[in-house]
């Protein structure tokens, strides 16, 4: 089994054989790293949806920090949900930190109650890097460990169970961010460098 805490760390790099090449290609990931409808494109098997502060899905806004994401899953039975606590910009990185989170969409949302498979401290770290010729895309979890507190039923706890536990070992989670990074810095679409 998993271990009770654990982190994790997928990424993806593309190199390049000019600077400007680099910074032009940077740009370009990290504007579309700031919308949803790029991570549903670039996902292997997870859908995303982006919702405002107040629980309303809007697709066509930037990501902003207090924003919701459901995560949907096939076959997990339930949507989870994140909401985004962090951004960092930097000339040559930028960070979007999300964290397990409540159901913004409920009527009268329990706040205390963590709709996702992993538990409130988790965190996944989306990280777009260029160093030199080179772009990088990390996503970084921390902290995961199973949510079997915030569940409604005997089932749902064996579900975020099994999604945290299995899914990490059968290297389901693993493959899908790997397939999110290959794909957003255009890896699968080609080897060779874009000028």
């Amino acid at each position: 089994m998993k271990d009770e805490e654990a982190s994790s760390v997928t990424f993806a790099e593309r190199a390049f054989s000019s600077v400007s090449g680099t910074d032009d290609f940077f740009g370009k990931i990290k504007e579309k790293l700031f919308y949803i409808e790029n991570w549903k494109t670039h996902s292997g098997m997870c859908n995303f949806e982006l919702f405002d502060e107040s629980g309303n899905i809007d697709h066509e806004k930037t990501l902003s920090i207090g924003d919701f994401i459901r995560i949907t899953l096939p076959g997990s039975g339930k949507d989870d949900w994140v909401k985004i606590i962090n951004i960092h910009h930097a000339e040559n990185e930028v960070i979007i930190t999300i964290q397990p989170s409540y159901n913004p969409t409920e009527n009268a949302p329990d706040k205390s109650v963590t709709s996702h498979f992993f538990t409130g401290e988790s965190t996944n770290n989306f990280c777009l890097q260029k160093e030199a010729k080179k772009v990088s895309l990390y996503v970084i979890g921390l902290n995961e460990k199973s949510n079997t507190k915030d569940t409604a039923n005997v089932i749902e706890t064996v579900r975020n169970f099994a999604t945290a536990n299995l899914g990490y070992y059968l290297g389901i989670q693993k493959n899908e961010w790997e397939t999110f990074c290959k794909k957003f810095l255009e890896i699968e679409e080609s080897e060779k460098d874009k000028e």
